[in-house]
């Protein structure tokens, strides 16, 4: 009897120390994969979180330490250590890892980040990679480097900001970017290699050979070579061009500088032809002439040029001044068109006030010759007469207006016809040739 009373109380014993575990009822589910049920092993992460990130290096070191009251792991790693976050590495002299997810990386020491897939390598002297903003930023001048389809990119700055994932840096402080073309300088950039195009703003300005732009911002979209450069553009241009000397039959290279301006302008490569565009009040200026237009656009280095609405060429050297709402230049044939109510305007060469005009269906000049033609309805105003005709011929360094086409006169309520009438539209004098004839008030001629 005492032996069983001694075995129960052993037996009472033992299931107080070791209860039996209370049964759990499922559902159609599993209760413990629900995310949403209280006994979740563990909350949602981000997805982030979840990137897969190797390390290493040549040693390592491990400590704990205490960041902002909790105790975290801290993996020293050195000689060739490196991360690599999906196909972008990161490498460095020495890299600290904070915590086993490696959610910081401190980089210290030839700081280099290659992203192989968009051709890109960043270069600093230290850095900090975030997996959970998907982050690199690098201090002390670090370098950007871009080699894609045969275009090389470099840009230096003071501090960046690299979103690994999307291919996108924001570059802060004097950005300096260089190509094989030009020079740009500016305060802040965002370079995003997915939409092929570096933004820079703060008033930034470009450098290339005898070339110098500036605008509010520019775009420079590096796989094509081209730019755009909006908010008051203007470009500083010297070039050496050809200057000949009928008189002497000889030719000299000319200094021009040309100062260009407008609204936006924008410079395309296609292939071999490279188109740039004044769009918006385009203003040219050079010591001898100025042109305007709403649109100015030039191809093949201003070889040909396209300008149109509210067109206006003012050449000093030889006192005129043509308008109208298209114009196209051919500089290799010295040709330039001119129509949509088109005319000239006669000036005084001394203080350029106007002397005289000449209107008609359109306008040709021809730069060899320093003539202008005129055709279709013609019509001459000089200070004291009127003179209309099918067609006209003006020689520039004569001030001479040949009217030809059944030409008229007016003057001093006078009207004669003539096989031909010579005007000389600033000195206000007219000759008439080739059957004179005065027509009486009323008749038709």
């Amino acid at each position: 009897m005492k032996k069983q009373i001694l075995f129960y109380l052993l037996f009472v014993s033992i299931l107080r120390v070791n209860p039996s575990p209370i049964p759990v009822l499922y559902g159609s589910e599993d209760l413990l994969k629900n995310e949403n049920s209280i006994f979740s092993p563990e909350k949602k992460k981000d997805k982030k979180d979840k990137i897969p990130v190797v390390w290493g290096g040549s040693s390592l070191t491990q400590e704990e330490r205490t960041i902002n009251g909790f105790p975290v792991k801290v993996f020293i790693l050195g000689g060739g250590a490196y991360i690599m976050h999906k196909t972008i590495k990161l490498s460095a002299r020495e890299i600290e890892i904070i915590g086993e997810d490696a959610l910081i990386g401190n980089l210290k020491g030839q700081v280099v980040v290659e992203d192989f897939q968009n051709g890109v390598t960043l270069t600093a002297s230290k850095g900090i990679y975030n997996k959970m903003a998907g982050t690199v930023s690098l201090e002390n001048n670090p370098v950007l480097n871009q080699k894609k389809d045969g275009k090389v990119v470099k840009i230096q700055c003071q501090s960046i900001v690299r979103y690994l994932e999307e291919a996108k840096t924001n570059l802060a402080g004097r950005v300096v970017v260089t190509s094989d073309e030009f020079q740009v300088f500016g305060e802040d950039a965002v370079f995003s290699e997915k939409e092929d195009r570096i933004d820079l703003a703060g008033e930034p300005f470009l450098f290339s050979e005898n070339r110098f732009l500036i605008g509010k911002t520019l775009s420079y979209f590096v796989k094509e070579g081209s730019i755009q450069l909006d908010g008051d553009a203007t470009i500083y241009q010297v070039s050496y061009e050809n200057k000949k000397d009928k008189e002497k039959d000889t030719t000299t290279k000319e200094r021009v500088v040309t100062l260009f301006t407008g609204k936006t302008l924008t410079h395309q490569n296609k292939g071999k032809e490279t188109i740039t565009s004044m769009n918006g009040d385009a203003f040219m200026y050079r010591t001898s002439s100025e042109f305007k237009a709403n649109l100015l656009e030039s191809r093949r280095n201003n070889k040909d040029i396209k300008a149109t609405g509210n067109v206006s060429y003012l050449d000093r050297e030889n006192g005129y001044r043509m308008e109208g709402g298209l114009l196209s230049y051919d500089k290799d044939k010295g040709y330039s068109y001119l129509t949509e109510s088109p005319r000239i305007v006669f000036l005084d060469k001394k203080e350029l006030s106007e002397r005289g005009q000449l209107t008609a269906v359109f306008l040709e000049r021809f730069d060899e010759r320093f003539e202008v033609v005129a055709r279709g309805n013609v019509q001459v105003e000089t200070q004291t007469a009127t003179a209309t005709g099918e067609y006209a011929t003006y020689h520039e360094k004569r001030d001479e207006l040949v009217m030809e086409g059944n030409p008229t006169l007016v003057k001093d309520n006078t009207k004669v016809s003539a096989g031909k009438i010579i005007l000389f539209p600033k000195s206000d004098k007219a000759f008439l040739t080739d059957g004179l004839k005065v027509i009486p008030n009323g008749e038709k001629k």
